[in-house]
This record gives structure tokens, sequence and C-alpha cells, in this order.
């Protein structure tokens, strides 16, 4: 049978292929301009889309033998132009108003012209795919059906290797037309730019990152850091080394309890957390942490542990400070937490004793109750914290490790190649949560600016990332933003430091971070708001393909970042460890009465 239109190229489909010619034509179908695989041509042709009329049944398909429809939205074809191929994908679809019908007794064929979008351009002779178009096909130029297997090769090539050359290989998934067409990355093209998983709610983010940290587990050489934030991953057990940060029931059994030591929090930090107010807290605070960190550097001028400044001379006190200037400037809290507060109070004199006829400069005067009032509900505040059982596992350390030293054995151990940190019982009170992870990423941070993942190339997988970036505490002069994770996105990647985000919304990623994002794995999204962030991420897709995003199915995905030539949809595969992110049977308690009714509150 033939297409009706004299414009068009002869479309004679092939005869079933024998048994014995399989294999050579499997081969065949990585060839973009196999002739059996010719469905249409160029009848318009744009700056980013052309238009063509398509034969909706193609002739008999090289890899399986069997006929396939190949003019749905959503299809990838390529365009001949001389010793090039362009790849496009078909984003709209109409009847050629001028179509005629064919017999009867002949198979019915509509024809339909379609819009495609010019994604990329195949060297056939170099076997290599770019992205851009350095050559536009020209009118009445054939448009190919794009076999799964040219597809999942166009995903493996990476600057001009094949597959075979570039080492162990991500095994995401599959193509969502062909089962047995699977989608392998390099982590570098993954994750050498940062990564970000997103979508809504039930799009399946997690069981992505569940995916990828088995997969990358499997990398004799690497090492992941996982924030777990809602302790979902749990379920990767012996894959991982599991800690937890504040008092619950371990997940699993084998996880490890541990609190993260104030001493590694940072001035900025504590006010975060104290939120000093007013033209007295703050400097007050800001002095007093300063004077116990001098009163454990020269203990020959404290008493109990205190600065005391009634009445004292300033001169000794005055020289300290400048003989360990350095050391009082450092960042971290290292001073006893517990005297802060007597502290706070021990800052509240007037700055001259004597009387208001001969003051005496040299020497502090008597306590400054206007001051002491102002500081009242502040030092209520920072009483509340440290006492605070929700806050223990950073106030009352209770012997028990130190997050901090356990990242760093884990980092020099072959053990596991996986590190979980659960925040699940981490209080959302006083920000803790934020600070706590915050302070983890610049500790990571600091560790990478010391050259220790060079030749250890590590991930740090952050879930729930919108709880953590973009986010500042306080108001005014006490601002304080947690910027640890924004820093890492932007410097990580020179000290082999790599960074994947997975959140909801990724109109929540700070646009300094998002601007450092290589690859985005984009679940989906029916907001309009978050499909735009996609759109202006990357320069590989608009808004025409942005409008399939609502429409993809619970586990599957589309890879956009520079180094994919075109944007891929993916059907993930499943992990062997599922998260745990089914809730806690919401349908199933309504359907079944309580035993016994609750307690009146």
């Amino acid at each position: 049978m033939r297409c009706c239109a004299p414009d068009l190229p002869a479309l004679e489909p092939d005869p079933m292929p024998e048994p014995e010619e399989t294999a050579a034509m499997a081969t065949a179908t990585l060839d973009p301009s196999d002739t059996r695989l010719c469905i249409g041509a160029v009848t318009r042709v744009g700056p980013r889309t052309a238009e063509a009329i398509l034969c909706d049944v193609m002739p008999a398909a090289a890899a399986t033998g069997s006929r396939r429809r190949r003019s749905n939205v959503g299809d990838f074809v390529t365009i001949e132009i001389d010793d090039a191929a362009v790849l496009g994908r078909i984003t709209a679809s109409a009847a050629e108003p001028a179509a005629v019908p064919l017999e009867p007794a002949e198979r019915s064929i509509l024809r339909s012209i379609v819009t495609i979008q010019l994604l990329s351009t195949i060297g056939l002779r170099e076997r290599t795919v770019e992205g851009g178009l350095p050559r536009y096909p020209r009118l009445g130029a054939r448009v190919f059906a794009a076999e799964p297997s040219l597809i999942a090769w166009i995903a493996e090539a990476s600057a001009g290797r094949e597959p075979e050359q570039s080492g162990l290989l991500i095994g995401l998934g599959t193509l969502p037309a062909a089962e047995d067409a699977t989608v392998r990355i390099a982590p570098e093209r993954l994750f050498g730019r940062h990564c970000a998983v997103i979508g809504a709610t039930g799009g399946g983010k997690s069981w992505t990152l569940a995916r990828t940290v088995e997969e990358v587990a499997r990398f004799p050489g690497a090492k992941v850091i996982l924030l777990d934030a809602t302790g979902e991953f749990h379920t990767l057990s012996g894959l991982a080394r599991h800690l937890q940060i504040g008092e619950g029931d371990p997940e699993p059994p084998t996880c490890k309890s541990c609190v993260f030591p104030y001493r590694k929090l940072t001035e900025g930090d504590l006010f975060a957390l104290f939120r000093p107010s007013g033209p007295v807290q703050g400097p007050k605070l800001r002095q007093a942490i300063k004077s116990l960190k001098l009163a454990r550097l020269e203990p020959s001028l404290a008493s109990a542990g205190l600065l005391i400044r009634f009445q004292r001379l300033k001169a000794p006190v005055d020289q300290a400070f400048l003989k360990h200037s350095r050391a009082l400037e450092g960042v971290f809290a290292d001073f006893n937490i517990d005297l802060l507060v007597k502290q706070i109070q021990e800052e509240c004199v007037h700055s001259a004793a004597g009387s208001a006829n001969a003051p005496d400069y040299a020497r502090w005067g008597l306590y400054n109750e206007a001051d002491k009032s102002e500081c009242t509900r502040l030092l209520g505040r920072i009483e509340d914290i440290c006492t605070s059982a929700e806050l223990a596992c950073l106030f009352q350390p209770a012997g028990k490790p130190s997050v901090i030293d356990e990242i760093e054995e884990f980092l020099e151990s072959a053990e596991h190649g996986v590190l979980r940190i659960s925040l699940k019982y981490l209080s959302f009170s006083y920000n803790a949560r934020e600070i706590m992870a915050d302070a983890i990423g610049r500790h990571l941070l600091a560790l990478a600016r010391t050259r220790k993942f060079r030749g250890r190339p590590t991930l740090v997988v952050l879930d729930e990332a919108h709880q953590f970036l973009n986010k500042a505490l306080g108001e005014g002069e006490t601002r304080y933003p947690l910027e640890a994770f924004d820093l890492l996105a932007k410097e990580g990647r020179k000290y082999s430091l790599s960074l994947c985000l997975a959140t909801q919304r990724p109109s929540d990623i700070p646009e300094g971070v998002l601007s450092q994002i290589g690859t985005l794995v984009v679940h989906r999204l029916t907001n309009e708001r978050d499909r735009r962030v996609v759109e202006h991420a990357s320069d590989e897709i608009d808004r025409s393909l942005t409008e399939f995003l609502p429409a993809l199915a619970p586990g599957q995905a589309v890879l956009i970042g520079a180094a994919f030539p075109i944007p891929l949809t993916v059907r993930i595969a499943p992990p062997s460890a599922p998260p745990d992110s089914q809730g806690s049977g919401f349908q199933q308690h309504w359907s079944h009465a309580p035993t016994e009714n609750p307690p009146a509150t």
C-alpha cells in the first residue's frame, strides 16, 4: 500500500522478517535513517519546530518485525539532513483535511499533520549526539520513526564515547514504550553538575532516590550521605549504615542514636535558636559568647568559669581579648553553654565606674538594671531551649556519639557505601531541624575545602529539600540565612562533592542553587508555576514540552539537563528496598471501627 499524496515519499512496507534476519535488523535500528522506518515528510521548518505529514501506521518495525503506530503525541522521530539526522518529538497532531480514504478491502491508514519539536543532531558517521541544530532539515526531507533502541543509545552516549567505554553505569529504568530498552546513565552525567529530583506527591520521587542510592552503592569507590527528613529510607537496611538524631524507636533496629554537639554550631546558629531582639539583647549575647570563650582560654581571669566585669579593671581583660582575638573570632560555639545565662547578666554593667561627676573609665561600673530588664525574655528563652527534652541531642549529649564523628568515620571506612542520617525525630520547634541540617551541610563543605573528597567522590542526598533551602531565621539585624547547601551547590563540584536534592516544589529552590543544577529528574508536576521553573532551568525544553509533565504516570520521570541531548522519559525501575512512604494506612483506619473510644482530651 502507498500513501496517496504525491508530495510524500513512497512508503512501501517491508514484508515480515524471517527469523534469521532479526539479529541483523536489530543492529540496523541504531541507524536513524533506516528506510524501513520512513513514515512521512517535512512540510514546514521553523527555528524550533517543524511540521510534517505522516502515515499513522508505519512499515514493519525492523527491531521486532511488528507494525507500530508512530504518529502519537510524545513519540520521537528523526529527520534526515545529508550525513546527519535531527532528533525530534511530536508535540501536536491533527488529521490531514484532504486525506483520501483507501479501498475498503485495504487496511485504513489515516494521514496526520504533526508538529515536531527539534531537539538535537545525530552524527551518522561519528555516531555522536549533540544538542542544538547546526543545520536545519529541508522541505520534503523524510521523517523516520525512532526505535526505542536508538533512544536508549542516545541516553547512554556521552561526549562521543560508547556506553561500554564508560565503566559502570547507573541503571535507572526503561523506556515507557519498550520495557526491554534499559536506560543506563554514567554517574558523571547524572551527578557531575548536581542533580534535583522533583515532582508532586505520589509521582515517585522517593522510589527514584532509593533506586539511585542502590545503584550508586554498587560503585566500590563512591560514598553517599543521605539526609532522610522523614525516616522513610530505613528500608535500605543492610545496604546502609544508619544514624538518627533525636530520641525515638530506632529504624531499623541497627540504627545508632547520635547527638549533634552544640560546640559544632556557629554563633549564627545560636542567634537563630535564641532569637535575640531589640538593640540590647543581640550585642549582650554576642559579648557573652566571647567572654565565655576567653574565660576558657584564660582561666586566671575567670571566676567559676565566668568573666566578671562588675567594677573590674578593663586593661587586663582588653589585653587578653587582643591576645586571643583570632580564637575569639572563630565561628564555632567553643564554650560552656550552661554558663551563658549568667554571663549575659555579667555583661549588663555600666561602661564606667565612679560617679557621674567623677567617672572612672579604667573600670566597669555597677550592674545596669535597665539592660538586665531588657534581657529578661532572652534569658528565659535560653534556659527553656537548653533544658528542652526536644533539643537534648544538642545541649544534653548524655555520652552519645557525635554525628560529626560518625560522618568522618564513615568516610574513612570501606564497610558501607551509604550513610543514612534520619532527621525524623528532630523537633520542628525552635527551627532545630533546619539549623542542624544546615550545620551538617556546612561541615561537609568544610571537609570538601580541605580536599577530603579528592579521589573519593561523595554524593549528598537531601530529601524534602524545600524544608531546608531558601530559609532565613530571625529578623532585622539578627536575620540569619541558612545557606550551607547553597554554598555546597556552588562550590562542591570542584571538590568532588555532589548534591542531589529531592523536593515537591522546585519553586522553593533558590535561584542561585537551581542555576547550579545540571540534571533534573522531573516526575509529574501539576502546578504551572513549578513547570515554569523547570522550563527556565533548562535550555533544552520549552513550554510545549513542559506541558507533558502533568500527564506523567506514577514512576515515570523526564531526564533534563546539559548532559542529555534530549529530554528523555524513563520508567524508573522499582528499587529492591522500596521506601516506607505510604503513610499510616489512612483509608484502612477509616474502614475499621476502633476497638475502644480514645480518651477525652
